[in-house]
């Protein structure tokens, strides 16, 4: 394995958001699984699963080794945006997830709901999906039920989860 140089370290950090409009999903939600997935792509839905569970653990921001991230999420680790892993991470800053800044990425803690545009390019019982979902969705407050967990001493990645399953229907 080649050694690690500095320019395969890179700084992630939350990306700063006005008052009130942090608002959506937790990226390792069943929203994002379900409904990001087809339009993100597996390896970045993977990618910035892994760096918030990274910010989770280091909240002002972390360095990792992209070598690292990029095997954590079964792909070998090239520089450029020609290899899988730079093109992952680049589908993750062209759907504005992560930017870049001068020293690494800002990175977005919650992921917001599909664009119209986004949802028009679904297979349309995703999209009945998608639909139901966000109806489900009005009558619950689950950011509420996950700040309260959270609030509670709820480790962050559960109280996303718990939260969801409030919506969720366990059978389709």
């Amino acid at each position: 394995m080649p050694a690690t140089t500095t320019h395969d370290i890179v700084t992630f950090q939350p990306w700063a958001m006005p008052p009130g409009r942090d608002v959506g999903h937790d990226p390792r939600s069943a929203y994002v699984e379900r409904f990001w997935l087809s339009t993100l792509g597996p390896s970045a839905t993977w990618i910035i699963r892994r760096i918030a569970d990274h910010l989770d653990d280091s909240p002002d921001g972390v360095a990792v080794n992209l070598n690292d991230l990029a095997q954590s999420v079964g792909l070998s680790f090239a520089r450029g945006v020609d290899s899988p892993f730079g093109k992952a991470l680049h589908r993750c800053s062209m759907f504005n997830l992560i930017r870049p800044n001068g020293n690494g990425y800002d990175v977005k803690r919650r992921i917001p709901d599909l664009t119209t545009r986004q949802l028009d390019r679904m297979h349309q019982q995703l999209r009945r999906d998608h639909d139901e979902w966000i109806q489900r969705t009005w009558t619950t407050d689950v950011s509420a039920i996950e700040h309260q967990l959270v609030s509670a001493g709820v480790d962050r990645r559960v109280a996303a989860i718990a939260a969801e399953n409030v919506i969720t229907p366990t059978s389709s």
